[in-house]
């Protein structure tokens, strides 16, 4: 844990369990159960910090454990603190802006229907895609058949150990991971 190696040794850390899982019953059941030990940690006069990757308010587990805090006890005070969004850290780690002077951008996470992003390929300048998880394969052939594979800047597990870069699909390895990665893609020229 990255917290355990700044934390004073007298700070307690409470690990939260959010399952990877898209059934909406069984994640508002552990949302549920993790603002019930928030609650119950701040019913007792402490201070309560939530570590997020990323910011917290982009595709992240934090908002949706604030939301269940504060529908149980919106009395609560809440400070959240911004954090560096995954796309903003790849751009730097890529040296790209991700938009400049009138072009648009885009940030989703990667539809079910690949050739949804046609459409949106064409619409926006910069397209961020999040959420690629076991997809990426097809991600890369699709990118391919639209030309676009050397458009694209691939990165996963960005600022920790592991990172792994690769300008332009093409040259990504076999063994690279959609798991927490992002792919942005530049309508123009290659990267």
């Amino acid at each position: 844990h990255i917290l355990e190696r700044v934390l004073p040794e007298k700070r307690h850390l409470e690990q939260l369990i959010f399952p990877m899982t898209r059934d909406k019953k069984t994640l508002k059941k552990f949302w549920n159960e993790a603002a019930e030990k928030v609650i119950k940690i701040i019913d007792q006069g402490k201070q309560v910090a939530f570590v997020t990757i990323g910011d917290p308010f982009i595709y992240s587990t934090y908002s949706y454990l604030l939301k269940c805090v504060k529908s149980k006890r919106p009395d609560i005070p809440v400070e959240t603190i911004p954090g560096i969004s995954a796309m903003n850290l790849v751009a730097s780690l890529v040296e790209t802006p991700l938009v400049e002077g009138n072009e648009k951008l885009v940030l989703l996470p990667l539809p079910e229907d690949l050739d949804r992003l046609k459409e949106i390929f064409c619409k926006f300048d910069t397209t961020v895609l999040m959420k690629i998880g076991k997809r990426l394969r097809p991600l890369i052939a699709f990118l391919k058949k639209m030309g676009l594979e050397n458009s694209a800047f691939f990165v996963s597990h960005a600022g920790y150990p592991d990172q792994y870069i690769a300008k332009g699909v093409s040259y990504l390895s076999e063994e690279a991971s959609g798991y927490l990665s992002v792919l942005i893609v530049k309508r123009k020229g290659e990267v």
